[in-house]
C-alpha cells in the first residue's frame, strides 16, 4: 500500500478507440460492465498551468474493488492524454488514489516532489482530480481522486454492478451522470 496516499483504488488507461478498448475488456478480461459516457462533464481542465478546452470519452468498470477507467481524447487541447498519445503510447497511463482530502493530499504530493501536471473537476464541483508525475522512467503517473457523495455513490453503482454482472449489457451509456442505460 502507498503510505503517502494509501492504496491504488483506480487504473486509467488512455485508448485510441473506446469502444475497441471496451470490447476487449468485456470480452476477452471479462471485466465488465463499463458504463460511458461519450462527452464526460470535465471542467475547469488545466494542464501545466494553462486553460485547456479537453473533451473526453471516459467508461467506468471494476475487477474486484480496482475500478479500472478508460479514456479517449476527442480533440487535441493540450493534455497529459495527449502527451501520451504523441509519444506513441496507449495502455497504462495512471494509477489513481482516492482521496478525502483533496487539497491536503495535492499538498503532500508536491512534498514528495510529485509534479501537478493537469488538474479537472469531472462532474460536479467536488469531482476534483489532478494528473502528478515525477521522474518515474516507468512513465506511469499518479492521479489524485477526491471522493465527493456523488462520485463515490457512482463507484459504488459501477462497482456492485460489475460484482453481479453476468455477461449482459457489456456497456452502458451514461445519458448524463446520474442515469445509466444499456447499449
Amino acid at each position: 500500500m502507498s503510505i503517502l496516499f494509501g492504496p491504488i483504488r483506480q487504473m486509467g488507461y488512455v485508448v485510441q478507440d473506446i469502444e475497441a478498448a471496451m470490447q476487449h475488456w468485456t470480452r476477452a478480461l471479462r471485466v465488465g460492465p463499463f458504463y460511458y459516457a461519450e462527452d464526460a462533464p470535465i471542467h475547469d481542465f488545466s494542464y501545466r498551468g494553462a486553460a485547456s478546452d479537453v473533451r473526453a470519452s471516459i467508461a467506468l468498470s471494476y475487477s474486484g474493488n480496482m475500478q479500472i477507467a478508460l479514456i479517449q481524447q476527442r480533440n487535441e487541447a493540450p493534455s497529459s492524454f495527449l502527451d501520451f498519445l504523441n509519444a506513441g503510447r496507449t495502455g497504462l497511463h495512471h494509477v489513481g488514489f482516492l482521496s478525502s482530502n483533496f487539497n491536503r493530499d495535492l499538498h503532500r504530493a508536491r512534498e514528495a516532489g510529485l509534479d501537478v501536471v493537469q488538474t479537472s473537476i469531472i462532474g460536479g464541483r467536488d469531482g476534483k482530480f489532478a494528473i502528478l508525475s515525477s521522474d518515474d522512467p516507468v512513465r506511469t503517473k499518479a492521479a489524485l481522486i477526491a471522493t465527493s457523495d456523488w462520485n463515490v455513490d457512482l463507484f459504488r453503482m459501477v462497482e456492485k454492478e460489475a460484482r453481479r454482472w453476468d455477461g449482459s449489457g457489456p456497456m452502458r451509456r451514461f445519458e448524463n451522470w446520474e442515469s445509466v442505460k444499456e447499449y
